[in-house]
């Protein structure tokens, strides 16, 4: 069996009680039906009837996603202590917890003979180890090895699309480690080499000609030359009064909020929010992005790993998965900005990791998830992403992003 994992993997060790926040503040924690079954055995054992407050059957339950864990007014689960820690791992141990509460932040990609290992940078000390050091991302083997080539599939799932896709997706890994290319220009090349993968398939033996070509020919994004503050700032707009109406009580709402006031809500006059957006953005922010590269070029190389199925996975909507990136990288973005426009020159590289792991923590929120467990975007998204192009929700994205 290959375990693959980036370098900063084995350094996690949860902070416990010392941890700025908790696991699943503001999640909605989904209970298998054994689990389920387990915590009714509990009932009697826990005071203030907390099990039959708090577990509560799905409106259509799977086995999968038989109940879940209702939160509390505050966001926090009920089974904390007052240490912030779980009173039900405390006490009966890991096999009464759910799945999500036994592994988060690790995430796993399960072949049987291959593993493919991430942490999820919604946990504050997952972000901070894989964004803040420049190798963080430079993988690992269970032999501690370095590997130039990523073995991603199976030998029992090779056929002549995901054989493509393994060697597609190791071109699109390690030029995304290559410093010479800019995140912008790296998206773009990264959707066009997916757009030619049928293709691919049926020609294996084009696949340097085509990559070296789009490589190539992206060199110039000349298509870009051209301000979109104001289309910045009208999705950003629009991002906010989601949020506003469907999660109010979720962090990322009061984060978003302050953002939107910083960048929106202090002039009257739209010209002058768009205009300090511009200057912001082009002189501020892109010297903090600059001198901070490695952070969003490792949170899109944690990513691109952990939902590594992109590149070999058919199903309708797999590529949601690089789209929801690109989307929670672009609205990590647009509040760094915002941070940078209040505090102007008193700030660190830590704002930029904190908007990351605030934004993966919520990103629920964005997408729906069909029966094949990939996602859809929210129909409000999709909506305001479709203002800036009805065609193509990539467009729309990339065009925010750059």
């Amino acid at each position: 069996m290959t375990d693959l994992h980036p370098s900063y993997y084995n350094q996690f060790s949860c902070l416990g009680s010392e941890c700025e926040e908790t696991c699943c503040q503001g999640w909605k924690i989904d209970v298998d039906q054994n689990c389920h079954k387990k915590f009714e055995e509990l009932g009697n054992k826990f005071d203030d009837n907390k099990i039959s407050e708090y577990l509560k059957i799905n409106t259509n339950p799977t086995s999968h996603k038989f109940s879940f864990i209702k939160m509390q007014r505050n966001g926090f689960c009920p089974f904390l202590d007052k240490s912030k820690l779980c009173s039900i791992q405390k006490k009966f141990g890991e096999n009464y917890l759910p799945d999500t509460c036994k592994t988060f932040p690790r995430r796993t990609i399960d072949f049987d003979e291959i593993k493919i290992k991430t942490l999820s940078l919604a946990c504050p000390e997952a972000a901070r180890l894989c964004l803040t050091k420049k190798n963080s991302m430079n993988l690992r083997s269970d032999k501690n090895e370095e590997n130039s080539f990523l073995k991603i599939v199976p030998s029992y799932l090779h056929n002549s699309f995901t054989i493509i896709g393994e060697k597609l997706f190791n071109r699109i890994y390690f030029l995304f480690k290559n410093e010479k290319f800019n995140l912008t220009r790296l998206i773009f090349i990264c959707e066009s080499i997916l757009n030619e993968q049928k293709n691919l398939e049926r020609n294996p033996e084009k696949l340097d000609l085509i990559f070296n070509f789009i490589v190539d020919e992206t060199q110039n994004l000349d298509f870009l030359n051209y301000d979109r503050s104001e289309i910045k700032l009208n999705f950003l707009n629009d991002i906010n009064n989601f949020f506003t109406i469907t999660n109010p009580n979720c962090y990322l709402n009061e984060i978003l909020s302050k953002t939107h006031n910083t960048l929106l809500g202090k002039s009257s006059d739209r010209e002058k929010s768009i205009m300090n957006f511009k200057n912001i953005e082009g002189n501020l922010y892109l010297r903090f992005e600059k001198e901070n590269y490695n952070i969003l070029r490792n949170y899109f190389l944690n990513e691109m790993l952990g939902h590594a199925q992109i590149f070999t996975n058919e199903v309708d909507n797999c590529r949601n998965r690089f789209y929801l990136t690109i989307l929670c990288a672009l609205i990590s973005k647009l509040i760094t900005i915002g941070i940078i426009s209040e505090k102007k020159k008193k700030f660190d590289n830590q704002i930029m990791i904190n908007a990351i792991q605030k934004v993966s923590k919520y990103f629920g929120a964005f997408v729906l998830v069909d029966r094949n467990n990939e996602y859809k975007f929210h129909p409000e998204i999709y909506s305001a992403l479709r203002k800036v192009d009805k065609n193509s929700v990539f467009n729309s994205l990339f065009l925010l992003f750059g």
